[in-house]
């Protein structure tokens, strides 16, 4: 397969960080099919980023096409300035859902990774972040480890080594319809939904998981002018309580709606412990669902248009999600979400 070379334009090969997760597998698969669909594309090699180069996730992404980069950032930092030579636009993805991340690392990971795009001379930063600068901070998450905190601090740093005119911001807050897949074992147990008695009536945005690899893919497509300097934020159509989330999904799997009404956070976290067995990615969810504290006063909910701007297409609602190939089968089996 013949790839072109970068080009003056900022487009050029393209690097994944993170790239063993679920999110990082649909970017890197969007960013490769996406020239196979739009003949005026130009075709830039793929590079996925990961740490064991021998997973089955490894060998999926080698299948569709991406260059394997495999190297442990946190213990050789400077590898990621090798892997990062001749790379025009680098997607820093930072999956808290990944094995290796935790609330510990995760600026760790994100500082390493700006470093060595700096040092590499990498053209264009694309960062997705599942947070925004604009959401009021409640005192339960003014502590510097949460994950909110880690990635505020993360994006201010990015600021601080590039110019704006080299970085996009790519923010999908929320709930991802992937993630509703932590509630399969409870939901396959008790034929319900759990929800906190206190909560049911929070508004979340949500939006697929596949929409913002389609974002990125475009963005990363896109000669780095075209939407460099700008934070566009990934939505879907709709903005749901949790309650109405629950009663889709239930509907989704074509069961009867019932909702189990649980004391609090904690006993949800409980039960989402349960069933991923990592409580640092429940305590991310938790924090993306907007439930790691009590109330966020002033907390700004909206559909943006942003998607439909960057793709041509608006996003999935959470009914067609349910719609997909595979998705009521997945609901069935029970491995922890990645």
């Amino acid at each position: 397969m013949a790839f072109s070379s970068p080009s003056s334009s900022g487009k050029g090969p393209i690097f994944v960080s993170g790239a063993d997760g679920d999110k990082g597998l649909a970017i890197v698969q969007q960013l490769v099919q996406l020239p196979e669909k739009h003949s005026h594309l130009t075709r830039y090699p793929v590079s996925a980023g990961l740490a064991d180069p021998n997973t089955a996730r490894a060998k999926l992404l080698q299948a569709i096409g991406a260059k394997l980069v495999a190297f442990d950032i946190f213990n050789h930092p400077e590898a990621a300035v090798d892997a990062l030579q001749g790379v025009a636009k680098l997607c820093l993805l930072i999956d808290p859902l990944s094995e290796r991340m935790k609330r510990s690392n995760a600026f760790h990971y994100g500082k390493a990774f700006i470093d060595a795009a700096k040092q590499a001379n990498v053209e264009h930063i694309i960062f997705l972040t599942p947070f925004s600068p604009l959401d009021p901070v409640p005192a339960a998450l003014l502590d510097p480890t949460s994950y909110r905190s880690q990635f505020m601090k993360i994006e201010s740093y990015l600021w601080s080594q590039f110019d704006n005119n080299r970085i996009t911001i790519l923010r999908y807050p929320g709930l991802l319809h992937q993630h509703l897949l932590v509630f399969r074992k409870y939901i396959a147990e008790h034929n319900a939904f759990p929800l906190p008695d206190k909560h049911h009536e929070i508004t979340v945005e949500s939006s697929n998981m596949l929409d913002i690899a389609r974002a990125t893919a475009f963005i990363a497509h896109s000669p780095t002018i075209r939407h460099s300097r700008n934070a566009y934020k990934i939505t879907g159509p709709q903005l749901l309580t949790l309650q109405e989330v629950s009663e889709r999904v239930l509907r989704g799997l074509q069961r009867d709606i019932a909702i189990n009404l649980i004391d609090d956070i904690d006993t949800l976290k409980k039960i989402l412990c349960d069933c991923v067995g990592n409580e640092d990615h429940v305590v991310f969810m938790l924090e993306m669902w907007g439930l790691q504290q009590q109330k966020v006063s002033g907390r700004r909910f909206e559909v943006t248009r942003d998607l439909e701007a960057l793709t041509g297409q608006s996003g999935k609602t959470l009914n067609e999600y349910f719609e997909e190939d595979g998705v009521r089968e997945a609901f069935a089996t029970f491995p922890s979400v990645a």
